[in-house]
């Protein structure tokens, strides 16, 4: 059964500043949270208070109303705890995995049968004899997980699980992760720098920006209903471009109409928009000025750059009318696939998306 995660009040000191500051975040019994932010953000951070292997500055750190502070030997075993880099011992796969199990004063037996058929949960059960520090990256990961589902944890913690790994790689480890974890109810929090990793198995996310929360929401709402320009910008938009609303709600930029209306207070937003949410538009209908600077070939997709009053990335269907360097174009975005955020100061406007659905920002 997994267990129940909540962080009250915490701030975390180091170096003389403030690294991490949560007031209020809890995570359900069975729950997978994804932590997303960059470099710096205090992702590792909040693992290791939630580990137990650091203690919070102030505030409460508990797993099922335990203080991890205080919850002793007992709680911390009820945590698995993957670090971004496996640290395997320089012994064979199957001690590796063995390990902890043995810390735990499991019989040697059952140990043998857990670390086997936790390794064939991740596909390397065929290596258990090797040299652990022979593996390659990859391996040396999976065995890393399967090191920690051994012990079948009431919390799974995975720092950055995927660190080092190619982008096939990434994407079926994480297949095989999902498949290993589908059939328990352990609690699992994920950190990860790459939407794409965050936002795949997660119930929910939390973005951390500086060490402060700075949204939370299934991986949907954030898609749709980035709080600010930081959260846009990691869960993937490609363009964030300063915008003004005018009292009727019409979005220029650049004192061009863009496509988008906003209800709520006029005045200076920003948009976010997708790349492929940048539209060209034929000549004489209203839209935003730029021309061409490149065109690059993509899997499916042409993705071209324009540059005007701004710069934009835009992505058109490799069957799309050819468009090159030097060409003006004019375009406008899809309101579907863009957002109007608050910029400083701002108030907080609000989307119309298709069907006339009203979004709150901010």
């Amino acid at each position: 059964m997994g267990a129940q995660l909540s962080l009250t009040g915490v701030r975390q000191i180091r170096g003389g500043r403030e690294a991490l500051r949560v007031d209020s975040l809890d995570v359900g019994p069975g729950e997978h949270l994804s932590v997303l932010g960059p470099n710096g953000a205090g992702k590792t951070t909040l693992l290791r208070l939630l580990s137990g292997v650091d203690s919070p500055h102030s505030g409460n750190v508990t797993v099922d109303g335990i203080s991890t502070a205080r919850g002793g030997v007992e709680l911390r075993r009820r945590v698995a705890y993957a670090t971004q880099h496996p640290g395997l011992l320089s012994t064979s796969v199957r001690r590796n995995v063995e390990l902890p199990l043995r810390w735990r004063k499991v019989p040697r037996k059952l140990r043998g049968e857990l670390a086997l058929a936790a390794l064939e949960r991740l596909h390397v059960a065929h290596l258990a004899d090797r040299p652990a520090r022979a593996l390659s990256g990859g391996e040396q990961q999976r065995v890393s997980l399967a090191r920690a589902l051994a012990i079948d944890p009431a919390v799974l913690l995975l720092d950055e699980p995927a660190a080092g790994l190619d982008a096939q790689s990434r994407s079926a480890f994480f297949a095989d992760l999902d498949q290993a974890l589908a059939d328990r109810a352990t609690t699992v929090v994920q950190v990860s720098h790459r939407a794409e990793e965050a936002l795949r198995l997660a119930d929910r996310v939390v973005v951390l920006v500086g060490g402060r929360v700075h949204q939370v929401g299934s991986p949907e709402f954030l898609n749709r209903r980035p709080a600010d320009a930081s959260v846009a910008a990691l869960v993937g938009y490609d363009n964030l471009v300063d915008a003004f609303v005018e009292p009727d709600g019409t979005v220029l930029v650049a004192r061009a109409p863009t496509g988008l209306t906003c209800s709520g207070p006029a005045g200076p937003a920003t948009v976010a928009v997708f790349a492929n949410g940048v539209r060209l538009v034929g000549d004489g209908e209203p839209g935003l000025s730029v021309r061409v600077t490149r065109v690059t070939p993509g899997p499916g997709h042409q993705a071209v750059a324009l540059v005007g009053a701004v710069s934009l990335l835009t992505q058109v269907p490799i069957d799309a009318p050819a468009t090159v360097a030097g060409d003006a174009v004019r375009v406008v975005f899809d309101p579907a696939l863009s957002a109007v955020l608050p910029r400083a100061g701002a108030g907080t406007p609000v989307l119309r998306l298709p069907g006339d659905v009203s979004v709150t920002r901010g």
